[in-house]
């Protein structure tokens, strides 16, 4: 017990220090988007069938085209704080989890998401989803954002499942900046371990690459 003490308080001291130092004294960097997208214009996850292009960026928000394979299960059911998500179908029937409800969209329609709901795009036809408007008049998510799933993806894939231990330091690495958070799990207590762990994920080598 008496050894127990101090092997508490140094642990408690390492993540008050990290956190302070990791979240609001060395923050994790941030490339131009612009020159990172030119060469990383395409990726995408096995494990959600999704993969996004990324057809310009302007004014730190990017235009995507996303692809949903046939059956694609696509991300958890998630929650963006500080963006509305619009889908816009270009070919295929998407379905989209709203708020717990089904909604269903094909080629033409529209569905504009309000920041702090919950929601999953997913696919549940033989066929390929195309999401976005080609024209690229609709700007689709931050920069930022999808810099931070250009990083999580390949880990994602990696770890093979969604609620891999590698997943949560990915996301804790990139801070909370990376605005996406799981719908069942109360947003404070998600922010709290991301930045509890954030030191100790980039000192493993998880961040943006």
């Amino acid at each position: 017990m008496k050894i127990m003490i101090p092997i508490v308080i140094a642990l408690a001291i390492y993540f008050l220090l990290g956190g302070i130092l990791f979240n609001h004294i060395f923050k994790p960097s941030r490339p131009d988007f612009s020159r990172f997208f030119e060469k990383n214009r395409r990726f995408g996850s096995r494990l959600e069938g999704i993969t996004q292009e990324v057809k310009k960026i302007e004014n730190d928000w990017a235009h995507c085209r996303v692809e949903m394979q046939a059956f694609a299960a696509g991300p958890p059911e998630h929650i963006h704080e500080t963006f509305d998500e619009v889908f816009t179908v270009e070919k295929g029937t998407a379905s989209i989890l709203v708020n717990g409800e089904k909604k269903t969209l094909k080629a033409g329609e529209s569905l504009l998401v309000p920041k702090g709901t919950p929601h999953k795009p997913f696919n549940e036809t033989a066929e390929i989803v195309i999401l976005n408007d080609a024209t690229d008049r609709q700007a689709t998510m931050p920069a930022r954002f999808v810099y931070g799933l250009a990083s999580l993806y390949p880990v994602m894939d990696k770890a093979g499942i969604l609620n891999s231990p590698q997943i949560l330091l990915q996301m804790a690495a990139q801070g909370n900046d990376f605005d996406t958070w799981l719908s069942e799990v109360p947003i404070p207590a998600q922010k709290a371990l991301r930045w509890l762990l954030g030191p100790t994920a980039r000192l493993m080598g998880y961040g943006n690459k």
